[in-house]
């Protein structure tokens, strides 16, 4: 009987467990869509579809992939690649890097070209270069921003972004 229970519990808790992680995935896809009104990419980024890239989270790219069909950056249809790895990675103009691929960032920075807005899900992402970087506080999902980084990859955003951050460096 305190076996059943026990099991049940374990259960339960992984099942919430799993709800929880959902939602997060949900609103981190929401959030990098979102992102893409708060940043302008030059001129010669506007042609072709607008790819917004995802390394190590098959969640993050299913809802991102679902929630942006149909959808435009502008006048771009958006496609969501995914990627496993670093090595993988091509030009995208957003590339969202999961905490559990964020060893790859400094190899993943290396290979970016300019124009590309650097969403990281680590500790460190913004020191390693990433522009954004998703942080929970409680349980809401909230951001950091570094300008300098979106700067440097040539990038031009809305004041607003930087309002609405938890944090700014």
């Amino acid at each position: 009987m305190k076996r059943t229970i026990l099991m049940t519990a374990l259960i339960l808790v992984a099942v919430t467990s799993l709800k929880a992680q959902d939602q997060v995935d949900e609103a981190k896809a929401k959030f990098i869509y979102n992102f893409t009104k708060f940043f302008d990419w030059p001129q010669s980024e506007r042609t072709g579809d607008f790819i917004i890239g995802v390394v190590g989270s098959n969640n993050v790219y299913r809802e991102l992939d679902g929630f942006t069909e149909g959808k435009k950056v502008i006048l771009q249809n958006i496609e969501v690649k995914k990627f496993r790895n670093a090595e993988d990675v091509t030009e995208c103009h957003v590339l969202y890097v999961s905490k559990y691929r964020s060893g790859d960032l400094p190899e993943i920075k290396k290979k970016m070209t300019n124009n590309t807005l650097l969403i990281s899900d680590s500790r460190n992402g913004i020191e390693q270069g990433a522009a954004l970087n998703f942080l929970l506080v409680g349980n809401r999902l909230k951001y950091e921003f570094a300008a300098s980084n979106a700067m440097s990859q040539g990038l031009k955003f809305s004041s607003r972004i930087r309002d609405m951050a938890a944090k700014n460096y």
